[in-house]
């Protein structure tokens, strides 16, 4: 057959030049291994809809002709749990509305804020009073001045209108500076003030996104390599088994940076799910190739049977499972597309990882470790 055909060349390859192929993949490694820095995060829910939809189109013309802003939510609360004798207890005090003020200045200063707005937003021209009373007389003569506070006054907002677009590190950048306005700025005691809105929900999936993917993947990997060493006998088999594994799942989150495919809600579990399913090659083709070593065969006949024989059931066996996953290109939705293609992509790169590197890296290893048995002999006899 064609398959059994091709394995066995490629046997025959790996046998000539072990080391060769070794280095190829180490520096193929390194190369995607730079995409890693170019992956990017995807938090905007509206990105992984169809973009042909009616509603999203619509969406579309009017930030085009309206302009598209996002609005920050700056939060001043009274803060029950201060124990000091000057604390705020009524959120129109004064000392509050200054606070607003300077917020206001600080925060409209920043490029990407287009303007700000609060309550206190009516002091400017007129002043503040000096005591609460005082606010409370200026805002009762100021028509549905009450809709800016809670129902028990412990509570007001302060509004900012920005127009930031889709980029993540512009949405991140303009929620940093705003928390140093925040820390910056007068506050008086018995007060907090907390940022919300949906830049600042934005920035905190990017780093549930980042700190998740990061958590799952080296979790799945640790237990998958203290599994393999333990059904392993000798250890290093589980090594060897493992070490093309991680060159597929590099390899798959690199080719992702380089193709800018994003880290979304679809696809933040793509590593665990790549060591999932692609440690089971490794597995096969080692434990196959261990088999005919056992009986006395050649390195290059071993690999040839194994190749021959679990190698082209690896290939069948992938192929499938590839197909499985780019159906789901087929969806309409853009997060399915992404999930389906980097998992075809993942099992593909750890099915070339497993048949290509894996081989060499197992003759890479015996030939070393037998040169050194062959120099520890040739000491022990000199002695």
């Amino acid at each position: 057959m064609l398959i059994e055909s091709v394995m066995e060349r490629l046997a025959e390859f790996q046998g000539k030049h072990s080391k060769g192929i070794v280095v190829v993949a180490l520096i193929v490694t390194l190369f995607l291994g730079v995409g890693l820095l170019n992956i990017r995060m995807e938090t905007d829910i509206s990105k992984e809809l169809p973009q042909d939809l009616p509603v999203i189109e619509l969406q579309g013309r009017v930030e085009d002709t309206f302009g598209g802003q996002d609005i920050i939510f700056v939060v001043a609360q009274l803060d029950y749990g201060s124990r000091s004798k000057d604390a705020v207890r009524d959120i129109r005090d004064p000392r509050v509305m200054r606070m607003l003020l300077e917020l206001e200045d600080r925060i409209s200063e920043e490029m990407e804020i287009d303007r700000v707005q609060s309550i206190a937003s009516v002091f400017k021209q007129i002043g503040i009073p000096d005591n609460v009373e005082g606010v409370k007389a200026t805002l009762s003569r100021i028509p549905g001045s009450e809709r800016a506070f809670n129902k028990d006054y412990s509570a007001t907002l302060l509004y900012a209108y920005a127009d930031l677009g889709t980029k993540e590190e512009s949405i991140k950048d303009l929620d940093k500076k705003i928390r140093e306005d925040i820390r910056e700025s007068y506050r008086p005691p018995g007060v907090k003030v907390r940022l919300t809105g949906m830049p600042s929900i934005r920035v905190t999936m990017m780093d549930l996104l980042q700190s998740d993917a990061l958590f799952t993947m080296s979790l799945s990997a640790f237990i998958i390599l203290i599994l393999l060493i333990i059904i392993s006998r000798p250890w290093t088999r589980g090594i060897l088994v493992f070490a093309p594994l991680l060159f597929g799942l590099i390899w798959t989150l690199g080719l992702m940076g380089w193709l800018n495919i994003p880290l979304s809600v679809a696809t933040v579990g793509i590593g665990a799910m790549i060591l999932g399913l692609g440690v089971e090659y490794g597995i096969f083709y080692v434990s196959r190739y261990e088999e005919e070593r056992d009986k006395g065969n050649t390195q290059i006949d071993s690999l040839k049977t194994a190749l021959q024989g679990v190698g082209s059931a690896i290939v069948g066996s992938s192929t499938t499972t590839i197909v499985g996953f780019l159906a789901l290109l087929l969806a309409s939705m853009p997060m399915m597309h992404h999930l389906g293609f980097t998992l075809a992509l993942g099992i593909f790169c750890c099915v070339v990882s497993a048949l290509v590197v894996n081989p060499a890296m197992i003759l890479t290893k015996e030939r070393v470790t037998h040169m050194f048995d062959v120099r520890k002999q040739k000491n022990s006899q000199r002695e």
